[in-house]
């Protein structure tokens, strides 16, 4: 057991780490390949963390509000404060050209329509993770013998590809539309979690790369890049076998690097930078653009994005030793003293 949650930590470092990468400055094949599966992984993650519970709809639901909605509220707040009076100055944001309204009222319907998020656009993932556990927890509850869970898995998953086809754009708020996709994955990592075992070097030297492989040929001939945010998909064979390679490729890499330390401290903290990785990011460019005079779109060569993306997350790392000391801002209770 203790193996098995160091890896799903350092599964969740190496994702945030590539979701930095891929809201930096970055070459669009690159970017293709992680929209392909980056959100999937950790939807599938947060599955393999689900354990039943006999609580009551209720109690569940106020559970995962204190953590869940809780550090997104207080977060939003802080984060459209920062855009109101910082970010949205800057030249490479559209921040000038928005109605300040829009994006304060985007906190409470948590869509990513006429930029609503623009202010912090990575925190969707939290109010959708949100109808996501209550979805499943209901699917759960409801499907007595597991053995029925898949059919509504399935259902759910026809459900949301027809929502992104018939229905524009990311509408419903709290990305309920996003969560009937982003439920199949949880479903997955729920219900697959005992099949994960450390494989040989050889084994997964060879996997990764034919699962990366078929991530990047399945993206490459998929119809669009996927967004999962925005409900974008392309074509659905194209989507889910770009999402589940790459994932999988993803947690083999885990179960081999489970013992690195720095890994396991950022899949910990990923909500932490998951928050506020997107005002640190915008600080960086900002002192490339005034500092050193580049614009932005001349800083998409990989050398620049991984620049953009280790200075953004040692910024993150003075914020997780803050936040440690009040868990209650993410959701978390006080440690007990011993």
């Amino acid at each position: 057991m203790n193996q098995r949650v160091k890896w799903i930590d350092v599964a969740k470092g190496i994702g945030i780490i590539l979701v930095v990468l891929s809201h930096a400055p970055v070459n669009d094949t690159l970017k293709s390949f992680l929209f392909a599966f980056h959100m999937p992984l950790f939807f599938y993650l947060s599955g393999i963390v689900f354990k039943p519970s006999s609580l009551s709809i209720g109690s569940f639901v106020w559970k995962k509000a204190r953590g869940l909605l809780l550090p997104y509220f207080i977060f939003s707040f802080i984060t459209y404060v920062f855009w109101f009076y910082v970010t949205r100055h800057f030249p490479f944001t559209s921040g000038d050209e928005i109605d300040p309204i829009v994006p304060f009222s985007g906190i409470f319907i948590s869509t990513p329509v006429d930029y609503q998020l623009t202010y912090n656009p990575a925190i969707w993932f939290l109010t959708c993770l949100f109808v996501v556990e209550i979805l499943f927890y209901v699917i759960h509850r409801i499907s007595r013998d597991k053995k029925w869970i898949p059919y509504f898995l399935i259902v759910c998953g026809i459900l949301g590809y027809a929502s992104s086809i018939y229905i524009e754009a990311n509408q419903l708020p709290w990305s309920i539309l996003v969560s009937l996709t982003a439920v199949v994955f949880y479903g997955m990592g729920a219900l697959t979690k005992q099949v994960w075992e450390e494989p040989s070097w050889r084994k997964t030297i060879v996997s990764i790369g034919i699962l990366f492989l078929i991530t990047y040929i399945a993206q490459h001939f998929n119809t669009v890049r996927v967004d999962m945010r925005g409900n974008v998909y392309g074509e659905s064979w194209f989507f889910y076998l770009g999402a589940l390679s790459g994932s999988i490729g993803i947690i083999l890499i885990a179960l081999k690097l489970y013992h690195l330390k720095v890994l396991s401290f950022l899949g910990q903290y990923s909500i932490v930078i998951l928050l506020l990785h997107f005002p640190a990011l915008n600080l960086v460019k900002a002192s490339v653009y005034y500092g050193l005079g580049f614009e932005m779109n001349e800083t998409n060569t990989l050398p620049w994005t991984l620049f953009y993306t280790v200075v953004t997350l040692l910024l993150m790392i003075p914020c997780i030793i803050v936040l440690k000391r009040v868990p209650i801002l993410l959701g978390k209770p006080k440690p007990k003293n011993k």
